[in-house]
């Protein structure tokens, strides 16, 4: 093996380095380590500064101790449960928390096992495809009972699944690689929401269940989860049906737990089966860290259950995917001992606060006495910490909010902006995101993390400001080429999965 181990400063990177490394094509001989690092530290020295990117909901705030535990949990794959036992019970550990923050009840399956039934996944997009397969088989058995047929007959047939035009891109997955049918109610742009007077109009003994979004990513918008829960409740002794609901809380399930007077919405609610939720947002976790929860294991999670025997020892593994690092798994329950429920609930006040402050400057910008901006979002309460809105159609702006976005780019900001509309799971075909809004109209959001302090709300205040006063200025005459405001929009990155 050929490998250069000089310490060279990277400094003084050669020009033949760089090349190599440009090249795209692996070098014959191996960089030293500093010369590895610092071709990826230039690489990515152009990229939005995570601390600015306000259209994620990604934790990027974290401790020199928290990164100490990063590195341990890198060196454990947590899927070998028998021989690295210590850091498998840190994972139940985690569970049994959030069962509780979750008011999951304690059946016989807890008893038995000491733990309630979840999982630790990559990412909430893993535990949402986990509950929805758990909701098929369950409906499959079910339905195989009503209608007197065999297990493998009911296989053949497609199920349902009802949800929200404003859901994530983790049931796109769902309905396309677990065939699954999407009976997807249209939200309208007063609430982003699933309307719970229309679930009848959409079940029928197909339909698996109904996912409740507390905290949709278009707007930050709770659906009304208890609403939900007693329109079930009556389809259900109404016609016979078993149909469950899943809670994607991806954000909300460590915002909606801290909120005064916050309606029911976890499994103190009888129909709710499964919860989710993504550890490394409002979770304070680190990148690729999701949880699901379910009631019980009987009936449900069992349903997607494999034991692994060649390990040394027999375990239990609920996971699409094996192999995987603890380093999410030890930085959750890192994070539950650093901060506790009072740290959890000072973030969320915190960063409530915060959005509050960019909605009321957003609410005092003027143009020609109007103003600027059309709020979206519902305010500080039942929501999560999130400024949605768009740009005031009686202003009759030459730019859109996706104009917007690149303008405050220049200020290194990074704001989501975005049509409202989605593309059909299965059809591709472009469709409304809201039945009363035309889906070429434009919005914008602002995620309001942990690591947003007051010094950052006045800089990105600032921002919109200095924007506006060079949009102001600009003639939109009809040849004026915007192409150029637009060139991330109009970007295709990549076709490669």
């Amino acid at each position: 093996m050929t490998v250069k181990n000089t310490d060279n400063s990277s400094y003084f990177l050669e020009e033949s380095i760089q090349e190599k490394a440009l090249s795209g094509k692996m070098p014959e001989v191996g960089f030293s380590a500093a010369e590895a690092k610092s071709v990826i530290d230039n690489t990515l020295a152009t990229d939005v500064v995570p601390a600015l990117n306000t259209s994620s909901y990604v934790n990027v705030k974290n401790e020199a101790e928290e990164r100490d535990v990063i590195l341990t949990g890198m060196k454990i794959n947590i899927a070998d449960q028998t021989i690295y036992q210590q850091a498998f019970n840190i994972h139940n550990k985690v569970i049994n928390m959030l069962g509780d923050l979750w008011h999951c009840p304690e059946g016989d399956d807890y008893k038995d096992a000491g733990v309630f039934a979840g999982a630790g996944t990559m990412g909430s997009t893993e535990a949402c495809l986990l509950a929805g397969l758990a909701l098929k088989f369950r409906w499959r058995h079910w339905y195989s009972k009503k209608h007197g047929i065999s297990y493998e007959e009911a296989s053949s047939i497609k199920p349902n699944l009802i949800i929200s035009s404003c859901y994530q891109l983790a049931w796109e997955k769902l309905f396309l690689y677990m065939d699954i049918e999407p009976r997807i109610i249209v939200a309208s742009v007063n609430d982003f929401g699933l309307n719970p007077d229309k679930i009848a109009d959409f079940a029928d003994d197909k339909t698996i269940g109904v996912v409740g979004i507390l905290g949709n990513h278009w707007g930050g918008h709770y659906d009304r989860i208890w609403d939900i829960d007693a329109a079930v409740e009556e389809i259900n002794k109404e016609h016979g049906f078993q149909i469950g609901i899943h809670v994607d809380a991806a954000s909300g399930g460590f915002i909606a737990p801290f909120q005064k007077d916050m309606p029911t919405w976890d499994f103190r609610l009888n129909n709710v089966l499964s919860i989710s939720t993504s550890g490394h947002k409002y979770g304070e976790s680190c990148p690729g860290t999701g949880w699901v929860l379910w009631r019980q294991k009987t009936g449900l999670s069992e349903f997607i259950v494999t034991t692994v025997t060649y390990m040394g020892g027999s375990s239990d593994s609920y996971n699409l995917n094996f192999s995987r690092p603890a380093s999410g798994i030890l930085v959750q329950y890192y994070k539950f001992l650093r901060l506790g429920l009072d740290g959890y609930g000072s973030i969320c006040k915190q960063a409530m606060h915060h959005a509050e402050q960019l909605r009321d400057a957003l609410k005092k910008m003027k143009y020609k006495g109007k103003n600027r901006f059309v709020i979206l979002d519902n305010g500080d309460k039942h929501c999560l910490p999130v400024v949605s809105a768009r740009l005031n159609p009686e202003c009759d702006f030459a730019f859109d909010d996706i104009d917007l976005q690149h303008i405050l780019s220049s200020h290194n900001w990074y704001v989501g902006g975005y049509k409202m509309a989605f593309e059909h799971p299965l059809t591709q075909k472009t469709m409304q995101l809201f039945h009363d809004m035309d889906k070429d109209t434009t919005m914008f959001r602002i995620v309001v993390k942990g690591n947003i302090t007051k010094v950052l709300v006045d800089n990105l205040i600032e921002a919109f400001e200095a924007s506006f006063e060079f949009l102001d200025k600009i003639e939109f005459k009809d040849e004026f080429d915007k192409r150029s405001l637009r060139k991330i929009h109009n970007k295709v990155v990549t076709n490669h999965c």
